[in-house]
């Protein structure tokens, strides 16, 4: 078995689309009225629509999957991230065995993370 498609639930194609593809930088490689799919090595990322937003205040307290993107440079990410209006659930990164990390939310309340490995 293998990860084939990551998939994510959004309310709005057109914010999902400016949100994955202007701010995270995802290259959008096709959509119709129900789904986009996004550029990604290794698996499919589709986002598709749903009715409602998820809730960010349980973030940590409660099953869920998080996408987790690896960055050479947290502290340059999350300033560049930051300026484009993110919210971020961390305001500085945390740090673990291994890796420093930040957690932030997407406009439709999923919640993502961003690591740098620890070297």
């Amino acid at each position: 078995m293998k990860l084939g498609i990551i998939m994510i639930f959004v309310t709005d194609l057109a914010v999902a689309k400016d949100f994955y593809c202007d701010v995270l930088g995802f290259r959008l490689l096709s959509e119709d009225a129900n789904r986009l799919e996004f550029e990604h090595p290794g698996s499919r990322f589709v986002a598709y629509k749903c009715k409602t937003n998820a809730n960010v205040e349980a973030y940590s307290t409660v099953a869920r999957s998080v996408f987790v993107f690896e960055v050479t440079s947290i502290e340059e990410w999350i300033r560049e991230i930051r300026s484009k209006g993110v919210r971020f659930l961390h305001d500085e990164p945390a740090e673990n065995e291994f890796s420093r990390y930040a957690a932030f939310v997407d406009p439709f309340g999923n919640v993502h993370e961003v690591y740098e490995p620890q070297k």
